[in-house]
């Protein structure tokens, strides 16, 4: 059987599934399953292919349509073009969250070296992100990544060291082990309404970890915490970013202005829909 026929064979499983991108996924698998890279994947696609990688193909095929992600297969994902060991401890890295490192990268431009907390930070992707491109910038920040999972602790240290980057790592419920201060706070927390979780997509429904998913009953529980206690961990001028569900950007807003952030900003992803919120902290007592 050549690639191209059993690529074929796996991509009719995951559509009989209803896999909705059954034909990348297809693909994806198969490049794992045969160690192919991209070009190799095409430069081989007529190839015959062995029997004992078929089988394993094919037994990530048959996990995948069960709507098993792919990227928990694999046992990695692509974030801001490094690739990040991913486990069901952590939440897979989303393309839409690469807009708040870029937000991060664009308020720390031009400035001295910068202090960033990452918090929430599972599989450590914005933290280790936002430092390797802060370095190809020629700037040497200090980053540190916390997260509550002994789990998404572990993970996002073994992801450091594979891209080679020194991050200090701490298991905190939030601002609980942390007792800095910084210029820059970033944040991906859980925000999915409780009720809503059961309602999401069977790949995060069932696979991905709830405790990075639930929000509480409004989806608004984290944010109200981490800006009223980012305000004790923010330099004076300090900011606090987060990423948002598509419709708690005014919710979000509300939070900072009764906390008495200023110069609260919101970003829209390639959707057209709210996806990051921006502030900063001034400290009238320094």
């Amino acid at each position: 059987m050549t690639l191209k026929e059993i690529v074929c064979q796996g991509e009719h499983i995951l559509k009989e599934a209803g896999i909705k991108d059954a034909t990348e996924d297809a693909r994806l698998l198969a490049m794992y399953a045969f160690d192919l890279d991209y070009s190799s994947f095409f430069l081989q696609i007529n190839d015959d292919v062995s029997d004992e990688a078929a089988e394993w193909f094919m037994n990530y095929i048959n996990l995948r349509s069960t709507h098993y992600p792919c990227q928990y297969i694999i046992g990695t994902a692509n974030f801001m073009g490094y690739e990040f060991k991913v486990c069901e401890d952590v939440l897979i890295p989303r393309p839409e969250t690469e807009l708040l490192v870029e937000q991060a990268i664009c308020l720390s431009e031009g400035k001295r070296p910068c202090k960033v907390l990452d918090l929430c930070c599972g599989s450590g992707c914005i933290g280790i992100s936002y430092r390797k491109l802060r370095k190809e910038a020629g700037y040497e920040d200090y980053v540190m990544l916390a997260d509550i999972s002994k789990q998404a602790v572990s993970l996002a240290d073994e992801n450091a060291m594979r891209l080679g980057e020194q991050v200090d790592i701490v298991r905190s419920d939030l601002f609980g082990s942390v007792d800095e201060r910084f210029d820059m706070i970033i944040s991906n927390p859980p925000y999915i309404k409780t009720a809503v979780i059961d309602t999401l997509m069977e790949e995060v429904r069932d696979y991905e970890p709830v405790l990075a998913l639930d929000g509480h009953e409004d989806g608004l529980y984290f944010y109200d915490r981490i800006i009223k206690e980012a305000r004790d961990h923010l330099y004076d001028g300090g900011k606090l970013l987060f990423e948002i569900g598509h419709d708690q950007s005014e919710a979000v807003r509300r939070l900072f202005v009764d906390a008495g952030y200023e110069d609260i900003e919101q970003k829209k992803d390639y959707a057209d829909l709210d996806r990051i919120v921006t502030a900063v902290w001034r400290n009238k007592h320094v």
